[in-house]
């Protein structure tokens, strides 16, 4: 009965977390699109302005004044009329669509929303092996460690980190939670269909070495800090901003077809909280463990991270099988 209820609380705690990250995503691109829209708007009133100047000083206007007056009047009022209209309606449509979200969230989370920290773009990441060739996730290459072996994951610069972002590094690794999503909310199929999502990238790795494959799937992280460098897969925290605009980068070095270590950058960590830092952390991770960029627009291995679900999917899981039985540089097809 004690077991039953501790698996209970962690679930509803791994829930608590899912609509954390969902709502700080929802704002992520709820503040993208109003920034677009403002800037667009701008540029409708700088249009304005213009079209005014020139016909103030068109030829034709200073010959026939009083007709083309009225004339021309008549136009740009119309004109501005039929932008601004455009401009209200695609408002109304914005703002109809994403209020919902919101405000079931904000009533769902109202102690998270005042501390939630918003992003004017979304997170981009960048990945030294990219080769794309369709609705696929691309597998790259592999480690080859004996079964039982285990990672070593160095964090550093760990010191930067708040206590919140760094258990929520943590759990990213070795986290082996999972939950079950109703694949008609995130549109990859019919009402009552499920999926299965990965909190941290243990659990993931365990589904995926349930299947025999030719080289043994890691399965065990040891997680470390230290500034000399030790270590398989390398994580360095810096609150310094990437000049190209990225917040995450991935560089492995690979000899004779494996991963021999694996440097994963974070960019402006001060400028991330704990559910942003944790997304770009398991994005970057996947790609530390072979895998390579999704065409995916919704998957959690897009270059760009749009998701509201950035979690560990089947697909993901999937394409690390496929990795690990020895199909390095090719692809994964995924099934929703």
């Amino acid at each position: 009965m004690v077991a039953n209820t501790f698996a209970k609380k962690d679930y509803i705690n791994a829930l608590d977390e899912i609509e954390n990250q969902q709502f700080q995503l929802l704002q992520r691109k709820a503040k993208f699109l109003q920034n677009e829209l403002t800037k667009t708007s701008s540029q409708i009133n700088d249009f304005e302005i213009d079209s005014l100047n020139d016909l103030t000083h068109d030829s034709s206007f200073k010959n026939n004044k009083k007709h083309n007056q009225n004339s021309l009047k008549l136009n740009f009022d119309t004109k501005i009329i039929s932008i601004k209209h455009l401009v209200l309606f695609a408002s109304f449509v914005f703002f109809s669509i994403m209020t919902p979200f919101l405000i079931n969230t904000y009533f769902l989370h109202d102690d998270i929303v005042a501390d939630a920290v918003v992003l004017e773009s979304p997170m981009k990441t960048k990945f030294l092996i990219e080769n794309l060739r369709g609705d696929t996730i691309d597998t790259v290459k592999s480690w080859r460690i004996l079964d039982g072996d285990a990672l070593n994951v160095n964090l550093i610069n760990g010191d930067i980190l708040t206590s919140e972002q760094h258990n929520a590094v943590l759990k990213v690794i070795n986290s082996t939670d999972s939950i079950l999503i109703d694949d008609h909310i995130i549109n990859r199929g019919p009402p009552g269909s499920e999926s299965i999502y990965f909190l941290g990238w243990a659990g993931a790795m365990e589904e995926a070495a349930k299947t025999d494959t030719a080289y043994t799937v890691p399965t065990t992280f040891n997680i470390f800090q230290s500034e000399n460098g030790e270590g398989q897969i390398i994580i360095n925290f810096s609150n310094l901003i990437d000049t190209d605009g990225f917040t995450g980068y991935t560089k492995s070095v690979i000899q004779d077809g494996e991963i021999l270590k694996s440097y994963i950058t974070i960019y402006d960590v001060d400028n991330l909280d704990a559910s942003e830092l944790a997304t770009i952390v398991r994005h970057e991770f996947g790609h530390a463990l072979g895998l390579g960029h999704s065409t995916d627009p919704e998957d959690l291995m897009a270059p760009t991270i749009l998701t509201e679900f950035p979690y560990i999917s089947e697909c993901n899981v999937d394409a690390m099988r496929v990795l690990y039985n020895g199909h390095e540089s090719g692809m994964a097809v995924c099934k929703k």
